[in-house]
């Protein structure tokens, strides 16, 4: 006996196609919160990396009295790995027991070349971060200049 056309079983043409646009369009709803969730992941390696450096500069300036210049910082400071978020860590704006940690990104999912998140300590011991990154990917304790001047 041959099949008749009610025994061949089987997704037609348009069933395929309405399923491939059903997940064309989950897909292209994640991408955006997967790209945010990668760049965030990214910046805890760059928190890290400020926090011990800012132990480091805490340490420094019990021992000095003093926040350290470029070239003492040069001399305690751990250079990030290759494949780093992290590109350069410098210091700036020194006086006395204040000045800034700059950390410089690298390029990543979320993050451009250069972008910075930046930690500035006043007399009283107390960080702040400001960076130009967007608001939405920066650690909580961090300020966004984006859309302000500088």
């Amino acid at each position: 006996m041959l099949p008749t056309r009610l025994t061949i079983r089987g997704f037609t043409l348009l069933e395929l196609m309405v399923v491939i646009a059903i997940i064309s369009i989950l897909a292209s709803l994640s991408v955006p919160t997967f790209t945010r969730q990668i760049a965030k992941a990214k910046l805890i390696e760059a928190q890290n990396i400020a926090t011990q450096h800012q132990a480091l500069i805490e340490e420094f300036i019990l021992l000095h009295g003093s926040f350290p210049s470029e070239t003492e910082f040069n001399l305690i400071k751990q250079s990030p790995a290759e494949n780093s978020i992290a590109k350069s860590i410098s210091v700036e704006n020194q006086n006395k027991g204040v000045g800034n940690v700059v950390i410089t990104l690298n390029d990543g999912t979320g993050i451009s070349e250069n972008q910075y998140l930046k930690y500035s300590r006043d007399i009283n011991r107390n960080w702040t971060c400001l960076s130009d990154l967007e608001s939405n990917i920066l650690p909580l304790q961090c300020e966004s200049l984006v859309g302000e001047e500088e």
